[in-house]
């Protein structure tokens, strides 16, 4: 998610790294003209890196490690989604920055190796923003280097992800400035660029949830602009309803609540099949084979409920969620 070009073993190619949602940091090594098939990035001991949460590819499942807890501190209960390789020690190599997608905390992996042959520690080392661990409002989506003030030191500029399907909070921006001296980087606490959304529009007007941000001078005024892609959600302004539409649309309401335990139902006989079966994949089996009996009557209930769902749409205007991206023009006065 979200890629990064970097030189990530010193040897004059710009690789690819990037954060994925089976929680580990990938790494795509540049060859010739393109780049070799991505593969998880390591620890000095040869393990995946991840925070507390990952997708186990060999048993096909969510799994929960500790491996990566320090003494001290507050465990990394997530999975990293996001992922950045940056010299934030000044010490010549890249170390690796990690954004958890549940808690919206950054972890950092110390290279303990060297710039043309990493080693990263095993433990997830909570990045602060100011005297605090940083915290982004929403959970992460991608981090970003940028000189976003262009004093010389590369800051963090980081997007988040918010609530994706309901009224919920959604995502925003924020950046925190650089304020370490040398080469050593030391961020200050987290300023808010784009503020979380609070939704709840009749149109589209701003990245709502899973917010991607990018930084640069797109008019040439010498100050960083910002791209934010993202969902938007917003929910149209309907029609005044008569005492008959009101009426039509409690009774539609009622309707599709039969439909969605008729449903509930259903899964529950498919279940039955495969009740008490100890081996997995026989109890799969028949659970598939109970499923698919059921495909007339399944495929019923989702024709009635669509044309419901359709109608409805004609008296209450549904939820509408669409992707788009949206160009921040950067306003605030520039010294004299």
């Amino acid at each position: 998610m979200s890629p990064q070009f970097v030189d990530f073993d010193a040897d004059g190619d710009l690789d690819l790294v990037a954060g994925t949602f089976d929680g580990s940091p990938h790494l795509a090594r540049r060859e010739g003209n393109g780049w070799r098939q991505p593969e998880q990035i390591l620890d000095a001991e040869g393990v995946r890196i991840t925070l507390g949460e990952f997708w186990d590819h060999d048993a096909k499942k969510w799994s929960k490690t500790t491996r990566g807890d320090l003494p001290g501190e507050a465990p990394a209960t997530g999975h990293a989604t996001s992922a950045i390789a940056f010299d934030d020690d000044g010490d010549g190599d890249l170390d690796l920055l990690l954004g958890d997608h549940k808690s919206g905390h950054v972890y950092r992996r110390e290279n303990r190796g060297t710039a043309a042959a990493p080693k990263f520690a095993r433990g997830n080392q909570r990045v602060l923003g100011g005297d605090a661990p940083i915290d982004v409002p929403g959970t992460v989506a991608t981090l970003r280097l940028v000189d976003f003030d262009r004093d010389g030191r590369v800051d963090l500029l980081l997007s988040s992800m918010g609530d994706a399907y309901s009224d919920k909070a959604g995502g925003g921006v924020f950046w925190c400035r650089n304020i370490g001296e040398g080469k050593q980087a030391r961020f200050g606490p987290l300023q808010t660029l784009v503020p979380v959304s609070t939704k709840g529009k009749e149109a589209a007007n701003r990245p709502d949830s899973g917010l991607y941000a990018e930084a640069g001078d797109a008019d040439g005024d010498g100050d960083l602009d910002l791209f934010v892609g993202g969902y938007s959600h917003w929910r149209p302004k309907g029609k005044e309803l008569t005492a008959a539409d009101q009426q039509r649309v409690q009774a539609i309401h009622a309707a599709t609540a039969e439909l969605q335990q008729e449903l509930q139902r259903l899964t529950a006989e498919a279940q039955k099949a495969s009740a008490g079966v100890a081996d997995e994949a026989e109890a799969g089996k028949r659970y598939t084979e109970a499923y698919k009996a059921q495909k007339k009557e399944r495929d019923q209930n989702r024709e009635r409920m669509q044309k419901l769902t359709e109608e409805l749409g004609t008296l209450v205007p549904a939820a509408q969620r669409r992707s788009f991206v949206w160009f921040y023009e950067n306003t605030t006065p520039r010294p004299q």
